[in-house]
């Protein structure tokens, strides 16, 4: 029986956060990516039950945790009133075969910003949380994701999922 190679493991290095207008916002303790969820129904079909997928994006959020806390967190949220934010996502991932570079950009508003809590020794830890509209992912200057959601493209994969969808409305 012959197996496959077993791929390696990745570490991810420390990500950067940055805001257009404003610049660097902090490097981030952890990130959490928006899930990408569409929402299901129900079939009955005869003997079963089956899911099947509407095409219809759930609401994403995008979650992320400083260990530090700077003035700049308060522009980037008092900014985003008359206009949405911004943020972009820089990563490295490093493996045996090398180091990969990663950049998630978002654009939404701030609904959440979270100070850090007032504990002597205790490391700060600043959270920020924004609803996405827009959420475009480059691995190694390559796009490999785009969701628009004001637009309708959903690009995954090559493929622009809503594209049929969008030439009937658009």
């Amino acid at each position: 029986m012959v197996f496959s190679k077993l791929r390696e493991a990745q570490v991810i290095n420390a990500a950067s956060v940055f805001v257009e207008g404003i610049g660097f916002l902090g490097v981030s303790k952890e990130v959490e990516l928006p899930a990408i969820e569409f929402e299901t129904y129900t079939q009955n079909a005869g003997f079963y039950k089956a899911h099947q997928n509407s095409g219809i994006l759930k609401e994403m959020t995008l979650k992320v945790k400083f260990s530090e806390y700077n003035i700049v967190y308060l522009n980037s949220m008092s900014s985003q009133f008359n206009q949405s934010s911004n943020l972009y996502v820089k990563w490295n991932v490093s493996s045996q075969k090398g180091h990969f570079g990663h950049v998630a950009t978002f654009r939404g508003n701030i609904t959440k910003l979270t100070m850090p809590k007032v504990a002597s020794g205790e490391e700060v830890e600043v959270e920020l949380e924004m609803q996405v509209y827009f959420y475009k992912k480059d691995e190694n200057n390559a796009q490999v994701m785009l969701i628009d959601t004001r637009n309708m493209i959903c690009l995954m994969g090559g493929k622009d999922i809503w594209a049929d969808l969008r030439s009937h409305v658009m």
